[in-house]
């Protein structure tokens, strides 16, 4: 799938056209709450100087979220201001077409600034303004190679059974795919994502492979205990996958509170302590494994910008490595990957300046991808590596090498 933003330039216009009903503008009052008798009471707009009802300006003016959300920058984007100047009103039964220029685009922050205007089938401007507009960039779609035939996952795990947290997106969705696929039985956790994580569940069972969702905010202790009753009850388990993560946010340190180190702690350390700890017991019962999801980021010169994230996945990695020591000898191995970046959802904001660097500076010269961090995990959770442990496994296609 290509870039969106590649396929927009300055001068680019297009438009949607409505006609306005008085459906509309009923259906409109009643979600705004804007019962204006100019608006919906024809005795009274009779008596105005307009002689009949006028159109709410909002509106025809959201023609604009549709020419902004649907034709350029398109389906993706995200509206961040419009200046709205009336000029004319707007009656029922007008047709009304909003159209939308490009005038300026900054490819660095993805932002587009496009003119708009809306003019009646007379021709006359009923509104004028300006539109700023992202282009969000998303990640790109699971490509099935057509040069070899995809590598095939003897059913080493079979038998196994498997959480993944935040299994639903990105890397967890991966690693649970491909650890299913290879006879384990992958509890999908999920938090709010119940619909990616169905359709993620659909896939693995129509491959003939087997799972089951549980939902969880692993930050919360509740939730976490019920999610390993229910795992419990329904057998045990034998591998943990850390995976669930918040989104990164970039921001300078003078900017950095506290309370943004807090967070990240709680969301990063807390999540994983809350699950590893609950997750201990079933894991020393069947002399199972723990793979916990790191980053390149909190190693050697880290990632500027991005301190609460790295503090606290630096934390992780010396909580992985000490847990390492103590379970080792209840036979539970405690292994480690971090990528570098990896085209998610949650690095969806990283600049193309910064991505054209990393794969630049990588002899494999690409970025990471979702199915490469979830072979890493394969490997590490399989029966090849039962004498690894306290390791972490570098998948940065020789960017980071130690």
């Amino acid at each position: 799938m290509s870039d969106r933003l590649d396929q927009l330039s300055v001068g680019q216009s297009d438009a949607v056209v409505r006609t306005i009903t008085a459906e509309d503008v009923v259906a409109f009052a009643r979600l705004s709450g804007d019962y204006n008798a100019l608006h919906v009471d024809d005795e009274f707009a009779a008596r105005t100087e307009f002689g009949s009802r006028v159109v709410h300006g909002f509106l025809h003016a959201s023609l604009l979220s549709t020419l902004v959300g649907m034709k350029i920058p398109g389906p993706g984007a995200l509206y961040l201001s419009q200046s709205i100047d009336f000029s004319a009103p707007v009656f029922i039964g007008d047709t009304v077409e909003a159209r939308g220029r490009i005038e300026k685009i900054d490819r660095e922050t993805r932002i587009i600034e496009i003119e708009t205007e809306i003019v009646n089938q007379h021709g006359k401007t009923v509104l004028r303004g300006k539109a700023r507009a992202k282009v969000l960039r998303l990640p790109e779609p699971e490509v099935v190679s057509t040069k070899s035939e995809a590598p095939t996952t003897p059913r080493m795990l079979e038998g196994r059974k498997v959480l993944v947290t935040g299994g639903s997106r990105g890397i967890g969705r991966a690693t649970a795919r491909l650890l299913a696929s290879a006879g384990a039985h992958v509890w999908i956790n999920y938090h709010n994502s119940r619909g990616a994580a169905l359709e993620l569940a659909e896939e693995i069972r129509r491959s003939g492979d087997s799972c089951d969702m549980v939902r969880a905010d692993i930050t919360n202790e509740q939730d976490v205990e019920q999610m390993m009753r229910q795992i419990a009850d329904a057998g045990g388990l034998d591998v943990l996958v850390n995976n669930a993560g918040p989104k990164i946010h970039s921001s300078p340190f003078d900017r950095v509170t506290w309370e943004d180190m807090e967070a990240a702690h709680r969301a990063i350390v807390g999540g994983t302590f809350k699950v590893t700890q609950a997750a201990l017991p079933y894991l020393r019962d069947s002399n199972g494994a723990i793979v916990t999801v790191l980053t390149t980021a909190s190693l050697q010169r880290t990632a500027p910008h991005w301190l609460p994230y790295v503090a606290a996945k630096s934390a992780l990695h010396a909580m992985m490595k000490n847990l390492a020591q103590e379970v080792g000898p209840r036979g539970v191995n405690v292994n480690m990957v971090s990528p570098s970046l990896v085209d998610t959802d949650l690095v969806a904001g990283t600049p193309d300046r910064f991505r054209q660097m990393m794969v630049g500076r990588t002899p494999l010269r690409r970025l990471a991808s979702v199915d490469d961090v979830a072979g890493a995990i394969l490997f590490l959770v399989s029966p090849f590596a039962r004498f690894v442990t306290g390791e972490n496994l570098l998948v940065t296609g020789g960017d980071v090498m130690i």
